[in-house]
């Protein structure tokens, strides 16, 4: 084939550059991807409008993402609802799917996204079809509550961290998907992010957990995960196990422990579409994933204002 007079010019532009500029010049770019948590549709507090708001704003960004986590929580409430209520609340979600972004997409279940739990408000019996954790997995099309897939030179493990109780909900990773998630990790070495809807580890819990008459802290299994030493420990027997990615607490928080970063990732929605949340404002957050395990966050504020 012959070298085209530009091709030339380029060959010659780059060997004049020194050796460090070479190198970076011609360095593979991180994977690009967004954390978008906690979007809480509702036809109410125009949540469809600022979804679709915060879709653009992330799809706007000068380096687009190439990937979307969503953390949970895509709908306001599926646990009482009933039927046509669950469905509206479903269709809008994915209205500003197709409304606001093209690129791929993986779904962790949230507590609000289980259907008919309160059999009386729902007016469920437990028999639907769709009933609890089914009506999630019909929306995307799963065959379990939790998946992995790998994107570029990264894996990623979508967890089901929601365990029904009969009072409700635990932070829980149950007995099967630990044996998975062992047989899971056991299967890569690439490097790894982790997303569960309620955070796996997280200090948001102490900071409104204090019982000032009995002078402790009370972190409730509502609020991070119970079993999370268990979870612990076989991100310790797999070291490339790097992000573990949360929402469900509406606020955003780091901590680094035993070489896993766990991230809470706010809201979309902030206060459930009420402005900030506890000083928090409507986010999502992107990471930049380098192929060598190496990563950057940052927290964006997508520019929601209250509507009346």
């Amino acid at each position: 084939m012959p070298i085209s007079r530009r091709d030339l010019l380029a060959a010659g532009a780059a060997s004049l550059l020194p050796l460090p500029a070479l190198a970076a010049a011609t360095a593979k770019r991180p994977l690009r991807v967004a954390h978008m948590t906690d979007f809480h549709i509702q036809p109410e507090l125009h949540a469809v409008e600022g979804s679709v708001k915060a879709w653009h704003h992330m799809m706007s960004l000068s380096r687009r993402p190439e990937l979307v986590l969503v953390g949970g929580d895509m709908v306001m409430d599926a646990w009482s609802a009933n039927r046509s209520r669950t469905q509206l609340q479903w269709d809008l979600y994915k209205k500003t799917l197709h409304d606001g972004t093209d690129l791929p997409i993986h779904h962790a279940i949230g507590n609000h996204d289980i259907w008919g739990i309160d059999r009386a408000k729902s007016h469920t019996s437990g028999d639907e079809g769709q009933w609890a954790k089914k009506w999630f997995m019909d929306a995307f099309g799963y065959s379990r509550t939790y998946h992995s897939f790998d994107h570029a030179d990264w894996h990623f493990v979508m967890l089901d961290n929601v365990l029904l109780t009969p009072d409700g909900y635990n932070g829980f990773v149950d007995q099967e998907q630990l044996d998975w998630l062992k047989e899971d990790l056991s299967g890569t070495h690439k490097p790894t992010v982790v997303v569960s809807h309620i955070p796996l580890l997280s200090v948001t819990g102490l900071a409104g957990g204090y019982d000032a008459k009995s002078g402790e802290w009370n972190v409730g299994g509502n609020v991070m995960t119970k079993n999370v030493n268990a979870v612990m420990e076989l991100f310790g027997q797999h070291p490339n196990v790097k992000l573990a990615l949360s929402g469900h607490v509406h606020e955003v928080d780091r901590v680094d422990w035993r070489g896993v970063t766990y991230l809470c990732g706010g809201a979309v929605c902030g206060s459930w579409w009420k402005g900030p949340n506890n000083g928090f404002p409507p986010g999502y957050r992107v990471l930049d994933l380098h192929s060598d395990g190496t990563f950057q966050e940052q927290y964006i504020p997508w520019g929601w204002v209250q509507r009346d």
